[in-house]
């Protein structure tokens, strides 16, 4: 019998006007048209355009739409937490509302949750600039230099078990949260793999991945992750494949 899972479909949003309605009604009949038990979730992180609005005039016509609201901008890592906190069914699928990957890998992703606790989708080809690319590159090579970790695409799209979730307690304050989940899941033996897929350049606002604050952050969090796994007690290595 094939896993028939819940699923939570989770958008955080920041400054997304442009593309937000879109994706969320492509989400809505994609969904609706499936079979799968399903909730939508979107976090407004406090953003300054219409995304709150539009967001809460399509949750009156798409029932199974939630609209989580930040009164400020608490960044990325607040709004993936929210949504995790507030996420309900068995697995969440974590998306963006920048039209750059679509909700239809989702499809995709489901039958891997047989046998895989994470999947997480890699980007086939990476549209960035000199400077996000080098600082990508960075965030995958120090996990594993550091953790024996290969965390793939650690920000990007993915699909994971909310139990798996709420087992993994996190001391990073940065957006270096979603590596150090990946890195406490292969501790503690959950298994991960990745998912490779094509996405779409993105046309409209700003990429938050290479902000000063951001990386800043994240070169804190690292050596607070080193020492807390240093003094904490490690669970069967996961196998990690391509």
């Amino acid at each position: 019998m094939r896993l028939r899972p819940s699923v939570s479909v989770c958008f955080p949003a920041y400054n997304e006007e442009a593309t937000i309605g879109a994706v969320l009604e492509e989400a809505h009949t994609l969904l609706s048209d499936s079979g799968l038990e399903y909730e939508i979730l979107v976090c407004n992180d406090g953003s300054l355009d219409r995304t709150g609005a539009i967001v809460e005039e399509l949750t009156q016509r798409l029932p199974r739409l939630r609209a989580l609201h930040h009164p400020r901008n608490l960044g990325i890592r607040a709004a993936f937490e929210r949504l995790y906190s507030e996420a309900a069914k068995d697995f969440i699928f974590l998306n963006s509302t920048d039209q750059q990957w679509k909700t239809s890998i989702l499809f995709d992703m489901l039958p891997l949750a047989e046998q895989w606790d994470i999947i997480v989708a890699s980007r086939v080809d990476k549209h960035y600039g000199l400077i996000r690319r080098f600082v990508s590159w960075g965030f995958n090579v120090v996990p594993l230099v550091l953790f024996g970790v290969e965390t793939f695409d650690a920000g990007a799209v993915k699909l994971v078990r909310r139990d798996v979730i709420q087992s993994l307690p996190l001391v990073s304050r940065s957006p270096f949260s979603e590596a150090e989940r990946l890195i406490r899941a292969a501790r503690a033996g959950y298994r991960i793999t990745q998912h490779p897929v094509d996405v779409d350049v993105r046309r409209t606002g700003r990429a938050r991945g290479v902000r000063f604050r951001f990386v800043a952050g994240a070169l804190m969090d690292i050596p607070r992750v080193w020492w807390a796994l240093r003094h904490e007690r490690a669970g069967p290595a996961a196998d990690m494949q391509q």
